[in-house]
Order: structure tokens, then sequence, then C-alpha cells
């Protein structure tokens, strides 16, 4: 004899189990905020800096140990906007409940938003890829003293700014 438990029980998993791939979006989420410099394969005296962000890179330059700064040479940005739309669908919930002086009681319902009522929730974020290279002018002064120099990018998107300073990339192995 099957008791009211054990069939409420496999009623839920025979629900649970279709609706499990439902909501949600087969979307990748946004990539991570990231910077990576490193010098060009193609160019062995360019620095090349890619940093993903929400904020674009507005401005930046490369200081040098006498107080000097050099421009960038190019500066791209690429900005991506990333939603997730989740639609209203029906809500299960699955309970079991008991203790060590009591039966174990399972239990599950289904909601229905009728309506619209829940309503579907919108995630939306945006990334910009800002990529920068920046021309040494002097491979032998930058391998003498590289940990001197700073590597500074202002972020900025008209409503939100802050600053990045860092070292630069190791010059490469000659």
């Amino acid at each position: 004899m099957i008791s009211k438990g054990n069939l409420a029980a496999g009623i839920a998993w025979l629900v649970l189990i279709p609706l499990t791939g439902c909501g949600g979006s087969d979307l990748p989420p946004p990539p991570r905020q990231t910077m990576i410099s490193h010098f060009a394969p193609d160019a062995p005296d360019t620095i090349e800096t890619v940093l993903v962000d929400p904020l674009p890179v507005a401005s930046a330059h490369l200081t040098l140990p006498d107080g000097r700064t050099i421009a960038p040479v190019s500066l791209d940005r690429d900005r991506q906007v990333y939603s997730d739309n989740t639609p209203s669908l029906p809500n299960i919930g699955v309970g079991v409940s008991g203790g060590s002086s009591s039966r174990v009681n399972t239990g599950f319902g289904i909601g229905f938003p009728f309506f619209g009522g829940g309503g579907g929730s919108t995630y939306t974020a945006s990334m910009t890829t800002s990529r920068l290279r920046f021309l040494v002018p002097d491979m032998n002064a930058y391998r003498g003293g590289w940990q001197h120099w700073i590597l500074h990018l202002d972020l900025d998107d008209g409503a939100n700014r802050r600053s990045i300073e860092t070292l630069p990339p190791a010059p490469p192995l000659q």
C-alpha cells in the first residue's frame, strides 16, 4: 500500500523533472573584470593592455621614471550589453518535515502566476573591452628600470569614474 506521503513525493518528482529546464537563460554570463598587459608579439617595443570593465577607458598614459608621459598610440573600446529576461513561470515547492519523535511528512505545491502576477525579472549588465597600445621609446631604458614606470588608466562613463595605476609588463626576453 502506498502512503499519502510517498504518493505526494512521487507526484512532486514527476512534476519537478520536466520543469527543471524551464526558466533562466542559455546565454553565457558577462565576462569578468580583467586587465592584462603584455608586449605585442608583432611589435616587441609595443605594450598592449586589454581591460574588461563596466567603465570604458577614457584616457591613459605611461609615466616614465623622469615624469614624462607617453600617450597610447591607439585606444579602442567595444561595449557589450548582456541581458537576461526571466519569464514568469510556475513556482514549485517541495517540503519534508519530521523529527525523531514524529513521522516524516512530505508535501509539495505549485503556484501559477495569473494575469502577469509575479512578473519576470530582467538583469542587464554592460561590459566594455578597452584595448590600448603604447610605443616604448627606448627599450634599453625600459629594460633597465621598468619597475619605475607607471601605467595609468582613467575610466569614465560620464556618470562614474575611477583611475587605475599599475606596473607595466616586464620586458620580453632578448
